[in-house]
Protein backbone atom coordinates (compact mmCIF):
# COMPACT_ATOMS: atom_id res chain seq x y z
CA UNK A 1 0.00 0.00 0.00
CA UNK A 2 1.25 3.49 -0.69
CA UNK A 3 1.87 5.57 2.56
CA UNK A 4 -1.21 7.32 2.69
CA UNK A 5 -3.41 3.72 2.27
CA UNK A 6 -1.40 2.48 5.17
CA UNK A 7 -2.28 5.41 7.19
CA UNK A 8 -6.04 5.28 6.64
CA UNK A 9 -6.24 1.96 7.41
CA UNK A 10 -5.28 2.69 10.86
CA UNK A 11 -8.14 5.58 11.20
CA UNK A 12 -11.52 5.23 12.10
CA UNK A 13 -13.14 5.62 8.54
CA UNK A 14 -15.70 8.63 9.58
CA UNK A 15 -12.15 10.43 9.37
CA UNK A 16 -10.33 9.66 6.25
CA UNK A 17 -12.61 13.01 4.74
CA UNK A 18 -10.23 15.19 7.05
CA UNK A 19 -6.81 13.65 6.66
CA UNK A 20 -4.11 15.17 5.07
CA UNK A 21 -3.26 13.49 2.01
CA UNK A 22 -0.07 15.81 1.14
CA UNK A 23 2.76 16.43 3.87
CA UNK A 24 6.48 17.77 3.91
CA UNK A 25 8.92 15.58 4.94
CA UNK A 26 12.39 17.06 5.96
CA UNK A 27 14.80 15.58 7.53
CA UNK A 28 13.12 13.23 9.59
CA UNK A 29 10.45 15.65 10.79
CA UNK A 30 7.31 15.97 9.10
CA UNK A 31 5.05 18.78 8.55
CA UNK A 32 0.94 18.46 7.75
CA UNK A 33 -2.42 20.30 8.70
CA UNK A 34 -4.40 18.11 11.05
CA UNK A 35 -6.60 21.40 11.71
CA UNK A 36 -9.70 19.85 10.70
CA UNK A 37 -9.09 17.16 13.41
CA UNK A 38 -10.70 18.17 16.90
CA UNK A 39 -10.55 14.54 18.49
CA UNK A 40 -7.43 12.25 18.72
CA UNK A 41 -5.41 14.64 17.00
CA UNK A 42 -1.95 13.10 18.72
CA UNK A 43 -3.36 9.70 18.01
CA UNK A 44 -3.60 10.51 14.25
CA UNK A 45 -0.41 12.25 14.52
CA UNK A 46 1.83 9.38 16.01
CA UNK A 47 0.50 6.88 13.51
CA UNK A 48 1.54 9.26 10.45
CA UNK A 49 4.92 9.06 12.27
CA UNK A 50 5.29 5.79 12.38
CA UNK A 51 3.86 4.99 8.82
CA UNK A 52 6.40 7.84 7.51
CA UNK A 53 9.19 6.70 9.81
CA UNK A 54 9.98 9.87 11.60
CA UNK A 55 10.89 11.40 14.95
CA UNK A 56 8.26 14.59 15.11
CA UNK A 57 5.03 15.55 13.63
CA UNK A 58 4.61 19.41 13.24
CA UNK A 59 1.03 21.12 12.91
CA UNK A 60 1.91 23.19 9.65
CA UNK A 61 1.55 26.80 10.28
CA UNK A 62 2.13 30.37 8.92
CA UNK A 63 5.32 31.52 7.85
CA UNK A 64 5.62 35.39 8.05
CA UNK A 65 7.86 38.69 9.01
CA UNK A 66 10.86 39.51 7.83
CA UNK A 67 13.06 36.47 9.19
CA UNK A 68 10.25 34.19 7.60
CA UNK A 69 10.08 32.27 10.49
CA UNK A 70 7.34 29.93 11.58
CA UNK A 71 4.65 31.46 13.71
CA UNK A 72 3.87 29.47 17.21
CA UNK A 73 4.66 26.08 16.54
CA UNK A 74 2.66 23.18 17.57
CA UNK A 75 4.24 19.71 18.15
CA UNK A 76 1.65 17.57 17.73
CA UNK A 77 4.00 13.81 17.82
CA UNK A 78 7.52 14.06 19.52
CA UNK A 79 9.46 16.68 21.08
CA UNK A 80 12.65 17.68 18.98
CA UNK A 81 12.35 20.33 16.17
CA UNK A 82 16.50 20.01 14.87
CA UNK A 83 17.07 17.96 12.06
CA UNK A 84 19.09 16.98 9.13
CA UNK A 85 19.04 17.37 5.43
CA UNK A 86 21.47 16.06 2.97
CA UNK A 87 21.29 17.90 -0.89
CA UNK A 88 23.41 17.27 -3.58
CA UNK A 89 27.02 16.24 -1.07
CA UNK A 90 26.13 18.98 1.02
CA UNK A 91 24.11 18.74 5.07
CA UNK A 92 22.39 21.40 6.49
CA UNK A 93 21.25 21.04 10.19
CA UNK A 94 18.61 23.51 11.42
CA UNK A 95 15.29 24.11 14.42
CA UNK A 96 12.20 23.51 11.88
CA UNK A 97 10.35 25.38 14.88
CA UNK A 98 12.50 28.63 14.32
CA UNK A 99 13.60 28.47 10.65
CA UNK A 100 11.95 28.05 7.39
CA UNK A 101 13.02 25.30 4.99
CA UNK A 102 11.48 24.91 1.17
CA UNK A 103 11.39 21.72 -0.16
CA UNK A 104 10.34 22.61 -3.53
CA UNK A 105 13.57 24.75 -4.04
CA UNK A 106 14.96 21.38 -4.03
CA UNK A 107 17.73 21.50 -7.26
CA UNK A 108 17.16 25.35 -7.11
CA UNK A 109 19.73 25.39 -4.12
CA UNK A 110 22.34 23.02 -6.17
CA UNK A 111 24.38 26.01 -7.69
CA UNK A 112 26.59 24.02 -9.75
CA UNK A 113 26.52 20.34 -8.28
CA UNK A 114 23.03 20.16 -10.25
CA UNK A 115 20.66 20.19 -13.28
CA UNK A 116 22.54 22.46 -15.82
CA UNK A 117 18.90 24.47 -15.86
CA UNK A 118 20.47 25.17 -12.46
CA UNK A 119 24.17 25.87 -12.99
CA UNK A 120 23.73 27.91 -16.14
CA UNK A 121 22.60 30.49 -13.59
CA UNK A 122 24.92 29.80 -11.17
CA UNK A 123 28.08 29.82 -13.39
CA UNK A 124 30.08 33.27 -13.42
CA UNK A 125 33.40 34.01 -14.81
CA UNK A 126 36.38 33.53 -11.84
CA UNK A 127 34.74 36.01 -9.08
CA UNK A 128 36.66 36.85 -6.31
CA UNK A 129 33.77 38.05 -4.38
CA UNK A 130 30.22 36.58 -4.20
CA UNK A 131 27.98 38.02 -1.33
CA UNK A 132 24.46 35.87 -0.46
CA UNK A 133 22.51 38.96 1.15
CA UNK A 134 19.91 36.44 2.56
CA UNK A 135 22.26 33.37 3.49
CA UNK A 136 19.91 31.80 6.11
CA UNK A 137 21.12 28.55 7.41
CA UNK A 138 23.54 28.04 4.16
CA UNK A 139 20.88 27.37 1.73
CA UNK A 140 22.85 28.89 -1.35
CA UNK A 141 26.10 30.14 -0.17
CA UNK A 142 27.39 26.67 1.40
CA UNK A 143 26.64 25.55 -2.05
CA UNK A 144 28.19 28.70 -3.96
CA UNK A 145 31.45 28.24 -1.51
CA UNK A 146 32.08 24.55 -2.38
CA UNK A 147 31.73 25.38 -6.49
CA UNK A 148 34.08 28.24 -6.07
CA UNK A 149 36.82 27.31 -3.86
CA UNK A 150 39.27 30.15 -4.80
CA UNK A 151 36.30 32.84 -4.44
CA UNK A 152 35.66 34.63 -0.78
CA UNK A 153 31.90 34.19 -0.14
CA UNK A 154 30.22 36.59 2.15
CA UNK A 155 27.13 35.32 3.98
CA UNK A 156 24.94 37.66 5.90
CA UNK A 157 21.81 37.19 7.82
CA UNK A 158 19.96 39.36 10.41
CA UNK A 159 18.60 36.45 12.21
CA UNK A 160 20.89 35.24 14.72
CA UNK A 161 19.75 31.59 15.24
CA UNK A 162 20.16 31.42 11.61
CA UNK A 163 23.67 32.23 11.47
CA UNK A 164 24.20 29.74 14.57
CA UNK A 165 22.77 26.87 12.00
CA UNK A 166 25.37 28.47 9.24
CA UNK A 167 28.26 28.69 11.38
CA UNK A 168 28.00 25.28 12.42
CA UNK A 169 26.66 23.71 8.37
CA UNK A 170 29.74 25.56 6.91
CA UNK A 171 31.65 23.67 10.04
CA UNK A 172 30.73 20.42 9.43
CA UNK A 173 30.87 21.05 5.70
CA UNK A 174 34.44 21.41 6.16
CA UNK A 175 33.96 25.12 3.98
CA UNK A 176 36.52 27.27 5.41
CA UNK A 177 36.17 30.35 2.39
CA UNK A 178 33.32 31.48 3.80
CA UNK A 179 32.89 34.96 6.40
CA UNK A 180 29.56 35.05 7.76
CA UNK A 181 28.01 38.05 9.29
CA UNK A 182 24.51 38.65 11.19
CA UNK A 183 23.72 41.96 10.01
CA UNK A 184 21.00 43.80 7.87
CA UNK A 185 22.80 43.37 4.36
CA UNK A 186 21.80 46.86 3.59
CA UNK A 187 24.42 47.80 6.31
CA UNK A 188 27.14 46.11 4.56
CA UNK A 189 29.01 48.20 2.62
CA UNK A 190 31.29 45.38 0.88
CA UNK A 191 32.12 45.24 -2.85
CA UNK A 192 31.14 41.94 -5.17
CA UNK A 193 31.77 40.41 -8.40
CA UNK A 194 28.08 38.27 -7.49
CA UNK A 195 25.37 39.06 -5.29
CA UNK A 196 22.24 36.65 -4.32
CA UNK A 197 19.32 37.90 -2.90
CA UNK A 198 17.54 34.45 -2.02
CA UNK A 199 14.09 36.09 -0.95
CA UNK A 200 10.86 36.22 -1.49
CA UNK A 201 8.68 39.32 -0.68
CA UNK A 202 10.66 42.55 -1.29
CA UNK A 203 13.53 41.83 -3.11
CA UNK A 204 13.48 44.96 -5.83
CA UNK A 205 13.90 46.79 -2.79
CA UNK A 206 17.39 45.45 -1.89
CA UNK A 207 18.34 46.00 -5.38
CA UNK A 208 19.73 49.21 -5.23
CA UNK A 209 22.19 48.29 -2.48
CA UNK A 210 23.44 45.74 -4.63
CA UNK A 211 23.92 47.81 -7.46
CA UNK A 212 25.77 50.07 -5.39
CA UNK A 213 27.67 47.03 -4.11
CA UNK A 214 28.82 45.36 -7.13
CA UNK A 215 32.30 45.70 -9.07
CA UNK A 216 31.56 47.03 -12.63
CA UNK A 217 29.68 44.62 -14.73
CA UNK A 218 28.98 42.39 -11.85
CA UNK A 219 25.74 40.14 -11.12
CA UNK A 220 22.60 39.66 -9.60
CA UNK A 221 20.86 36.36 -8.56
CA UNK A 222 17.68 37.92 -8.15
CA UNK A 223 14.87 35.26 -6.31
CA UNK A 224 11.26 36.82 -5.99
CA UNK A 225 7.21 35.56 -6.40
CA UNK A 226 5.34 37.38 -9.08
CA UNK A 227 1.51 37.18 -10.26
CA UNK A 228 1.60 34.94 -13.58
CA UNK A 229 -0.66 37.18 -15.58
CA UNK A 230 1.38 40.54 -14.73
CA UNK A 231 4.21 38.30 -16.29
CA UNK A 232 2.15 37.22 -19.11
CA UNK A 233 2.72 33.80 -19.37
CA UNK A 234 0.16 31.60 -20.82
CA UNK A 235 1.42 28.06 -21.03
CA UNK A 236 4.54 26.46 -20.09
CA UNK A 237 6.35 26.77 -22.80
CA UNK A 238 6.72 30.30 -22.39
CA UNK A 239 8.72 29.74 -19.18
CA UNK A 240 12.49 30.39 -19.75
CA UNK A 241 11.53 33.50 -22.15
CA UNK A 242 12.04 36.99 -20.55
CA UNK A 243 8.95 38.65 -20.04
CA UNK A 244 8.55 42.28 -21.42
CA UNK A 245 7.67 43.66 -17.83
CA UNK A 246 10.08 42.01 -15.99
CA UNK A 247 12.79 43.23 -17.96
CA UNK A 248 11.21 46.81 -18.13
CA UNK A 249 11.06 47.16 -14.38
CA UNK A 250 14.93 46.09 -13.76
CA UNK A 251 15.80 48.47 -16.67
CA UNK A 252 14.74 51.09 -14.61
CA UNK A 253 16.60 49.49 -11.40
CA UNK A 254 19.91 49.68 -13.96
CA UNK A 255 19.38 46.07 -14.72
CA UNK A 256 19.78 44.12 -17.99
CA UNK A 257 18.01 40.67 -17.80
CA UNK A 258 20.25 37.89 -18.74
CA UNK A 259 18.34 34.86 -17.71
CA UNK A 260 14.92 34.16 -16.45
CA UNK A 261 13.21 30.88 -14.97
CA UNK A 262 10.42 29.23 -13.21
CA UNK A 263 11.26 27.87 -9.66
CA UNK A 264 7.88 26.62 -8.75
CA UNK A 265 4.32 27.59 -8.01
CA UNK A 266 3.82 30.33 -5.05
CA UNK A 267 0.36 29.85 -4.77
CA UNK A 268 -2.76 30.20 -6.76
CA UNK A 269 -1.85 32.24 -9.97
CA UNK A 270 1.74 33.15 -8.59
CA UNK A 271 4.92 31.63 -9.30
CA UNK A 272 8.59 31.56 -7.15
CA UNK A 273 11.12 33.39 -10.38
CA UNK A 274 14.61 33.25 -10.55
CA UNK A 275 16.46 35.65 -12.84
CA UNK A 276 19.79 36.23 -13.81
CA UNK A 277 20.99 40.08 -13.84
CA UNK A 278 23.77 42.05 -15.40
CA UNK A 279 24.37 46.04 -13.65
CA UNK A 280 24.27 48.31 -16.38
Amino acid sequence: MKPFEQIASKIDSELHHYLPRKWKKIGDIVILDLSKIENEKEKIAEIYAQVLNVKTIIQKNKISGELRKPEDTELLYGKETVTEISEYGIKYKLDLAEIMWSPGNTGWRSALSGPEKVSEFYTFDKPKTIIDYFAGIGYFSIQMAKGYPETEIIAIDKNPRSIEYLTLNAKNNSIDNIKIINDDCRNIELKADVIHLGYIGNTIDFLEHAHNCLNDNGTVIFHEAYRNNWLGFKSRSEWGTIPEKFAKLMDENNFTVQKFERVKFYGPSTSHIIAKLKKN
